[in-house]
């Protein structure tokens, strides 16, 4: 059995190309399997090696969640539009920096109801390191990866969590 560990995914320029989804207005309509526009004709399109992760992720034992400093509300509507809002069993977005806090939440909601994820069993993706230093702070020794500067793609990415999670053998392929 694969021992639960949580996955918490940045989005903007992690999961999609565009980097402030906030800035990107609704109403969203779906362009193509991997691209969306709004009324403006802004485009943010989905890199799919971000999805194929996430997905092989869960299928390991992710327990899933966005961990993104924008409005929900715009988020929410992107990844429905997209359609990969089922891909996130939890949503840690908020419009604030705080992800260390948010982060801090989901670990006691997942506590609360009988699932203990030590904090070396949590990782964190984002293409940007300006929380870490909050999220060392106030979580702990997370597995963070830099995606895109300390891995150049998602291939890297799965390398580092079956080193540093699954080490036991418990891998899907």
């Amino acid at each position: 059995m694969i021992r639960p560990w949580i996955l918490a995914m940045d989005l903007d320029g992690t999961v999609w190309d565009h980097l402030n989804i906030s800035g990107v207005e609704p109403p969203y309509t779906r362009i193509n399997a991997t691209s969306i526009k709004n009324r403006d004709n802004i485009t943010v399109t989905l890199f799919e090696d971000a999805v194929k992760f996430i997905k092989w992720a869960r299928d390991n034992g992710a327990i899933t969640t966005t961990l993104s400093w924008n409005r929900r509300d715009y988020v929410d509507e992107a990844l429905e539009t997209f359609g990969i809002a089922g891909l996130f069993d939890y949503s840690s977005t908020d419009h604030t920096p705080d992800k260390d806090q948010r982060l801090l939440k989901l670990i006691n909601i997942l506590d609360e109801i009988g699932i203990y994820i030590p904090v070396d069993r949590v990782v964190y993706v984002d293409d940007r390191d300006i929380h870490m230093d909050a999220i060392k702070k106030n979580v702990g020794d997370i597995v963070f990866i830099n995606i895109w500067k300390s891995t150049i793609n998602y291939g890297d990415a799965s390398k580092i969590v079956k080193e540093r999670i699954l080490a036991d053998g418990t891998v899907s392929v």
